[in-house]
């Protein structure tokens, strides 16, 4: 006996739907069912794990499966950026990723090649902070206001030398950045790293530089050196006495911004999961304590404003790149 099929192609089709969802849903109510990865484009002990080996003791709470910090540091974090690009889209691999990932990858394009990832392969579940570097002097220096670093500067063309921990970074654009902004020209000397620029300078082979608060906060302390400025838009709390270049009138603002990312694809439902561990985790006083401790700031933005700016600085950065490449 022949039974005819009346069910119309627009109702298989809710059906499947249906399923589909229903299914996607069961994933999202049990994850994560196991360990989380976390991958470091850097070796232990810069600003991904002040900011982030705490995230991750926190946030097992939330999650009830462990968060692993994993290194895997080279070629500018451009080889755990790729690694967190190919991995799946299942929600079980993070990447913790910054400026120092997005100038790489600008710079690679500025040169003709193509980078091996972009940042929207990425989710960003929010930022952990954007950080303003400092300008900074050996403490005997003359100079005892960034005014006075930029008159000499001026009055004497590629005399004066900075340095920076390598060519591209995000010790070396801020200074750049002061340079295009007021007229100044210095010489750039770029070491293998931030520890051997801030020994030059405190050794006075160097006469200035722009480095982050973490490293350059216990220098000034000590009166090795001496801070000049701060290279964002408000004082930072361990030096209120330091203006920033926006109270002098000076358009050199630069953040060294820290972020969680998860691949792009990964199910909607685990996503707003993440994101609301992340906003958790972030607000918490033990996790603020910690992160200050190691002398760094919570500056918390949402993932969806954290894009939002990506889009405005790869402008900036490009023109920059555009004019290190003429030099």
């Amino acid at each position: 006996m022949h039974i005819k099929n009346n069910i119309s192609p627009a109702v298989i089709s809710g059906l499947l739907l249906f399923f589909s969802l229903t299914l996607l849903t069961g994933e999202a109510a049990e994850y994560p069912s196991r360990p989380i990865t976390a991958i470091s484009p850097f070796a232990p002990g810069g600003l991904y794990d002040i900011v982030g080996r705490p995230f991750t003791i926190f946030a097992e709470k939330y999650l009830g499966q462990p968060i692993v910090m994993v290194y895997k540091p080279g070629a500018t974090s451009m080889l755990g950026g790729s690694l967190a690009a190919e991995a799946p889209a299942d929600g079980y691999t993070l990447f913790f990723g910054g400026s120092v990932t997005h100038l790489a990858l600008e710079w690679e394009a500025t040169e003709g090649r193509k980078p091996p990832f972009a940042l929207q392969n990425f989710i960003p579940l929010g930022a952990f902070c954007l950080t303003p570097p400092v300008v900074i002097v050996p403490y005997e220096s003359p100079w005892k206001s960034l005014g006075d670093l930029i008159k000499d500067c001026k009055a004497r063309p590629g005399f004066y030398a900075f340095c920076s921990g390598g060519l591209y970074g995000n010790t070396h654009v801020p200074v750049e950045l002061l340079m295009l902004a007021t007229g100044m020209k210095a010489r750039h000397v770029p070491f293998a790293g931030g520890g051997p620029c801030l020994s030059s300078l405190v050794g006075k082979h160097i006469d200035f530089s722009s480095q982050f608060p973490g490293t350059s906060i216990p220098l000034v302390r000590g009166k090795k050196l001496r801070a000049l400025a701060v290279q964002g838009n408000k004082r930072l709390k361990e030096l209120p006495e330091v203006p920033t270049v926006r109270e002098l009138g000076i358009d050199a603002e630069f953040y060294n911004w820290a972020s969680l990312l998860v691949r792009r694809g990964t199910s909607s439902e685990i996503v707003i999961k993440l994101k609301e561990v992340f906003k958790k985790v972030v607000a918490e006083k033990e996790y603020i304590s910690a992160v200050e401790a190691q002398g760094q700031e919570i500056d918390y933005m949402t993932g969806e404003e954290l894009e939002k700016y990506w889009a405005t600085e790869v402008e900036k950065i490009k023109k920059i790149f555009s004019l290190l490449k003429q030099k």
